[in-house]
């Protein structure tokens, strides 16, 4: 065998391998991922985000700690001068007592589309009528297009300094103490940033209503708890514009992937997911502030957010700052040749001047620790998939500031730097230079806006997420809400003079009062304009004391127990002592009233007469046969049946003819009314409404009664709404009682407010001047100006055709329409009501509502 064939065989073998092995590596190389990876920074790179610290507490990349709050400031029409000026005075306070370097604030006053009018589903109107008022008033709503409001929200960054300069302060000021190990010295970072941050909130208490940003616990609809962060949600709607719950991770780190997961692309207009982004900024300041100078910008009709970076300087830093502009201005003062040539001149630059002795006296403000110096940065950022869109508002933006006195800039090669310099946590990018002291800065944050009222009802004795009673609108496409609860109190106190809307006012509260699942409505009505809406929705309409003499009362029916008899002897109590003013019962004659009151319920007897035969007083007897059917009254109170047999859940009384009797006839009917009312309280839902309330109450035992109604129902999950139509009607007496008890107030408007005596009235019931401005200048039968420790505000109703065909009617002409159409048409009348005025109930009512349409039908 030749010796060269296996040499040749390996060389060949050899060969193959190598060709193999290329072959592989070209392989590998087509196939790997390195060279489709690109090293560009994505959107979760360049942001600060880390993990979550603690609750509330989010840690950044670069050892900062981020913290927020939900704020809710006064409303700025309402607010005289003196106190914009005091808020701003205790904000400046908060401020000074303890920012310094390393702090910085995000103020973010966010434009968003409010929540819209609620849907069908919340509301559990029992009858077509006040439900087909709703579907209206949905309607225009929902026609105005989306309607804003503002939330408001402060994020504070803290940067603990470097390493360094903590060795050397550990130096400087040695203890003794053991150094910490890395994890215990971030640990006591930590804390002493929780310590700062709940004094902090502690300070500015005083000035806003605070709710700290962090995780809370929800019950999903299959029973699991589910940990929502809303810290982290604000921080994402800031970066991507999107506006929704974040679920808090079970290890809360890698943030910047959690919140960052769109897409960014880098241009003069840069695109965040589907959001383009331009940044408007402001950059000229009018020579001198107030408070609330830029609170126009939180009332523009589109969305936006408003942002305020401040990044706050320790003393020495601002002095030191401050001497840098003294010295630069000081040496323009004098022209640079006569500082050359040393000889003395009268052309001096004045302005250089000016400013050199304006940064020296800011200089000694700063010195003085009244305040605090700081780099004021401030832009408006709007998001907005459509491009061209997006320019417009840029521009409305743009005007809006200027026409506050400020220069302005839309953001182009700076654009993207400047979005992110408004970002909570990024204190480094677009950073501005402008200087300012903590007392201009509380004048150009947003302390002020319009309240736009609670999202839902807050009474705690409804069903959760329960709707707001009505929706109304305010200044600046703004919606507003309506509630009369504070908490679980319901006490509502109206003022309005005839003619300016009170009546339609209370018919539209006991319209939409029916929305709520069980609602009972009770009405005190004065010249019948709540009847009509009464009749329509199926409701028991009385005439007390009326000429329709049908409506008689069995005050005694009911003494089947121990608190029944109780009521019983205290009525019979009451009307011989309103006979008998100056020789009220005695304790002998009360113990024989009660022991006829236990005669009559062994013996099943219930009527006046029987009563009047039973009680062997004769001072008693007498007094009370006027009550009974040998006396004048006696169709009134001595029925052997009650004409109130059964309450439903809507009933109106018209008590006009019974405010025109003598106290001795009219009070025990009111005693017996108000007595059936509080029997049917059962824990439901449940309004009293009573127009011209203060009519009853010129007796002082009536207005016992009253008071204990305010201090009371709300136990009973009832509502009280009184209204009058003049201030001077309420006694002293109650005057201290309704300023306690009802929180909530609506004032009509008054042409005649800011008259000294006038206006000294509606101080008597907490109003400032402003206030007083705002009623003598708004619009009679359309606004109307509600307060509470809520908020307040000025709103109106802005009813359609079809709600005022029902709750704007009070004239005698048209209430006698209504009863000749009752008449003829029975059941039926409402639509032929509502057809004399080209309307009709089935255009409002859903169609496949087949429950609608019987009631309809009905």
């Amino acid at each position: 065998m030749n010796p060269l064939i296996p040499v040749l065989f390996a060389l060949v073998g050899l060969a193959f391998l190598a060709l193999l092995l290329c072959r592989t590596l070209e392989l590998n190389r087509s196939v790997s991922l390195r060279r489709h990876r690109s090293t560009v920074a994505g959107l979760c790179d360049l942001i600060n985000y880390a993990a979550v610290a603690a609750d509330g507490v989010v840690i950044g990349k670069s050892g900062c700690l981020i913290a927020g709050w939900r704020y809710h400031a006064p409303d700025n029409a309402s607010s005289t001068y003196e106190e914009r000026n005091a808020l701003a005075a205790r904000l400046n306070h908060a401020l000074a007592g303890m920012m310094g370097s390393g702090w910085c604030w995000h103020v973010d006053a966010i434009r968003r589309p409010a929540a819209g009018y609620p849907s069908p589903e919340r509301s559990h109107f029992p009858d077509p009528v006040t439900e087909a008022i709703d579907q209206e008033r949905r309607r225009f709503f929902g026609a105005l297009g989306n309607l804003y409001e503002t939330e408001l929200v402060l994020t504070v960054t803290y940067q603990p300094p470097a390493k360094v300069v903590r060795r050397l302060a550990e130096w400087m000021y040695d203890d003794d103490r053991p150094k910490a190990d890395a994890e215990q010295e971030a640990e006591d970072v930590l804390a002493r940033f929780c310590r700062d941050v709940d004094a902090l909130e502690d300070r500015l208490s005083s000035v806003f209503r605070l709710e700290r940003l962090k995780a809370r616990t929800e019950v999903e609809e299959d029973g699991e708890p589910v940990v929502y962060d809303d810290l982290l949600a604000h921080l994402q709607r800031c970066l991507t514009g999107l506006n929704h719950p974040i679920r808090l991770p079970r290890t809360p780190v890698l943030l910047d992937a959690l919140l960052g997961g769109q897409d960014l692309w880098g241009d003069i207009v840069p695109q965040v997911g589907l959001h383009y982004v331009q940044c408007v900024s402001i950059d000229g300041f009018p020579s001198e502030s107030y408070p609330g100078i830029l609170t126009a910008l939180s009332e523009l009709s589109i969305g936006y957010r408003w942002n305020t970076r401040f990044l706050f300087l320790d003393r020495s830093a601002a002095d030191s700052h401050l001497e840098k502009v003294r010295r630069k201005w000081d040496q323009l003062v004098v022209p640079f040749l006569a500082k050359i040539l040393r000889y003395a001149t009268r052309n001096l630059n004045r302005n250089a001047a000016a400013m050199a002795e304006e940064a020296h006296q800011a200089k000694a403000i700063v010195d003085s620790q009244e305040v605090v110096g700081g780099y004021y940065t401030a832009n408006v950022v709007l998001m907005h998939e459509d491009r061209g869109a997006l320019d417009e508002a840029a521009r409305a933006v743009y005007r809006a500031i200027h026409n506050l006195g400020f220069s302005a800039r839309i953001e182009a090669v700076n654009n993207l730097d400047a979005f992110f310099g408004t970002l909570p946590g990024h204190v480094e990018e677009n950073e501005r230079r402008p200087l300012l002291h903590s007392l201009n800065l509380a004048h150009l944050l947003p302390v002020a806006g319009v309240w736009t009222g609670q999202e839902s009802c807050p009474c705690p004795f409804y069903p959760p997420n329960s709707p707001p009673l009505l929706h109304g609108v305010t200044s600046g496409d703004t919606p507003f809400r309506l509630n009369l609860h504070v908490g679980d109190v319901a006490a509502a106190f109206i003022a309005g003079s005839m003619g300016t809307g009170k009546s339609t006012l209370l018919a539209t509260l006991g319209a939409q009062l029916r929305r709520y699942r069980n609602m009972s409505l009770f009405c005190f009505d004065k010249g019948m304009s709540m009847y009509t809406l009464c009749k329509a929705a199926g409701g028991q309409h009385y005439h007390v004391a009326g000429d329709d003499a049908r409506l008689a009362f069995c005050p005694l029916q009911h003494l089947g127990t121990d608190t029944d008899r109780a009521w019983a002897v205290d009525w019979i109590e009451k009307i011989v002592n309103l006979n008998n003013e100056n020789d009220p019962v005695t304790p002998k004659e009360r113990n024989e009233i009660a022991r006829s009151i236990e005669s009559m319920h062994r013996n099943g007897h219930r009527t006046l007469s029987n009563f009047v035969l039973t009680v062997q007083v004769e001072r008693i007897r007498e007094t009370l046969r006027e009550y009974t059917i040998e006396g004048s009254f006696g169709r009134v109170f001595d029925a052997e049946e009650d004409g109130l047999q059964g309450l439903g859940n809507y009933v109106c009384f018209e008590v006009e003819e019974l405010m025109g009797l003598a106290p001795k006839y009219s009070l025990p009917i009111l005693w017996y009314l108000f007595r059936r009312i509080e029997r049917s309280l059962k824990g439901q839902p449940a309004a009293i409404i009573m127009d011209e309330a203060w009519l009853l109450l010129d007796h002082p035992l009536f207005r016992e009664k009253v008071r204990e109604w305010l201090k009371t129902k709300r136990k009973q999950n009832c509502a009280v709404v009184m209204a009058t139509q003049s201030l001077t009607d309420i006694p002293e007496s109650l005057l201290s009682v309704i300023n306690q008890e009802c929180l909530t107030k609506i004032f009509l408007p008054n042409a005649n407010a800011l008259q000294e005596d006038q206006a000294a009235l509606y101080r008597r019931f907490g109003l400032n001047d402003r206030q007083i401005e705002l009623l003598a200048g708004s619009r009679p039968k359309r606004d109307y100006y509600y307060t509470s420790p809520s908020g307040r505000r000025l709103f109106s109703l802005e009813l359609g055709p079809l709600a005022l065909a029902f709750v704007a009617l009070s004239d005698k002409e048209t209430v006698a329409e209504v009863q000749r159409l009752e008449r003829a048409f029975g059941n039926g009348w409402v639509e032929e009501w509502l057809s004399r005025r080209e309307l009709s109930l089935a255009d409002y009512l859903p169609e496949e509502s087949e429950t609608n349409q019987e009631k309809v039908a009905a």
